[in-house]
């Protein structure tokens, strides 16, 4: 779909940006000052058709959101502009990044200001979002450093922790404050920031194999005044990427640009990592966010219910993080139907009306099945999928077994019983024993928790 919109859109900049500004001061009449500055001040227009109009989300989240709860609203909010029906279209940022063709300019012109012009600020950095902000960060002794370090970057960028280099599996905040960062950085110190997903760059990396455009790739990256990397493990597979990133790296690190990393784990345990690079992502600080605590969770539960305008009482909070102990987004995705319960049907939130919400979400959950589980658990530890399946007792063997048992019953829909006989012919009560081994280990083993973090999020995805 967006191929034939970008074909078909012929709209100048100056009829898009009326558009936009006539629906959303439709939209600023209908709702709330705090539902405008979360759901709707980042939006933009990408197209106009005959036929529809496509406006571009920052993220999958957002775009959900619009439409699961303000396709109407949008709908009716167009037709008061054009004074007449238009399909409604949205779109993320990754999407109209994937369908555009990267910008070239002759030799022989006079190139423009690469961070200035539209191109970079529409599709190559994720636009500002106000949602992510310092202020809508729990802080729990989960998180308190990496908080503390980046409120110290986006204050004092280039000079506070260069790079700051943020780990710690998927959905426990580390996006969030890389927003928050960008936030400060663009409204606070007018900061020409570059923030991108790995996958990102990754991509504008090949799309620019192709078009030999290198100086207007390196005028790119190497001029922002900050960068910001989301997920910089996926660099594990793309070895170009990875040279050209060591030489922007050098670039801004000597130019004092502050520099911005997420990952989830360390540097020395992304697969593949250059030495180099390694040792270059700890001249900075490092720092782990690890899972949140049930108090911290609560919290979290309380503080997105208030951002949505819903009166969550305490009681049903504890019930959600209580019975929702994966990570973040779950907690987020569990107000945002109580939110749709309440608005849409009328529903007043009861503990009744979470319970029903928690069972849909654990319902709905991708089953990951024993035989991935094994096979992570084979690639991680360099053991033979037979090896763990043996009888065999060697310590190299029993811990990972362990860990396969632990994750299977963590993440698998099989009993106790199903999952000792697949690994071994073992009994259920061997199952328990290595749960329980499993969780008292990575309690005070953080390496092995990070190892452990990493395979659930490979699984999930």
């Amino acid at each position: 779909m967006l191929d034939t919109v970008i074909q078909k859109a012929t709209a100048s900049e100056a009829e898009k940006d009326f558009m936009l500004r006539g629906v959303l001061s439709v939209v600023k009449k209908v709702v709330t000052a705090q539902q405008f500055d979360i759901w709707f001040s980042s939006l933009r227009v990408f197209s106009i058709t005959d036929n529809s109009i496509t406006f571009v989300a920052p993220n999958n989240f957002i775009r959900e959101w619009l439409q699961g709860n303000y396709s109407d609203l949008f709908s009716g909010a167009v037709y008061k502009v054009l004074n007449s029906s238009r399909e409604v279209i949205i779109v993320t940022e990754d999407e109209v990044f994937e369908q555009t063709p990267v910008p070239s300019f002759p030799d022989n012109s006079d190139k423009p200001d690469i961070l200035a012009a539209s191109v970079s600020d529409k599709y190559y950095s994720i636009l500002p979002n106000k949602y992510y902000s310092f202020e809508n960060f729990v802080v729990g002794p989960c998180n308190r450093l990496a908080h503390a370090a980046a409120v110290a970057v986006s204050e004092l960028p280039g000079h506070a922790y260069n790079p700051l280099f943020i780990h710690g599996a998927s959905g426990l905040g580390k996006t969030h404050l890389l927003h928050a960062i960008n936030n400060v950085l663009v409204s606070r110190h007018a900061m020409k920031t570059l923030f991108m997903s790995c996958e990102r760059f990754v991509s504008h990396y090949i799309s620019t194999i192709r078009s030999n455009n290198w100086d207007s790739f390196r005028e790119l990256y190497r001029n922002a005044d900050a960068l910001l990397i989301d997920d910089i493990q996926l660099f594990e597979n793309s070895q170009g990427s990875r040279e050209e990133f060591f030489h922007t790296f050098n670039t801004l690190y000597n130019a004092r640009r502050q520099i911005v990393i997420t990952s989830d784990c360390p540097p020395e345990f992304i697969a593949s990592l250059e030495d180099r690079l390694v040792s270059r992502f700890k001249w900075g600080l490092l720092c782990g966010i690890d899972s949140a605590t049930i108090e911290t969770r609560i919290a979290i539960a309380e503080k997105k219910a208030s951002l949505w305008g819903i009166n969550l009482s305490h009681e049903i909070a504890a019930y959600l993080a209580e019975n929702l102990p994966g990570n973040i987004r779950e907690l987020e995705g569990a107000i945002a139907r109580l939110n749709r319960e309440e608005k849409t049907k009328k529903n007043s939130v009861t503990l009744d009306l979470a319970k029903k919400v928690v069972h849909e979400l654990s319902g709905n959950k991708k089953a990951v099945s024993i035989e991935a589980v094994i096979e992570a658990v084979s690639r991680r530890f360099h053991v033979s999928v037979s090896q763990l399946q043996s009888k065999r007792r060697t310590r190299s063997l029993t811990l990972p077994r362990q860990i396969a048992m632990y994750l299977s019953r963590k993440m698998t829909n099989m009993s106790l019983t199903e999952i000792g006989g697949y690994i071994g012919g073992r009994d259920h009560s061997t199952v328990i024993h290595a749960d329980e081994k499993i969780t008292q280990i990575l309690k005070k083993d953080k390496n092995l928790l990070l190892i452990v973090q990493r395979l659930e999020s490979e699984l999930q995805r």
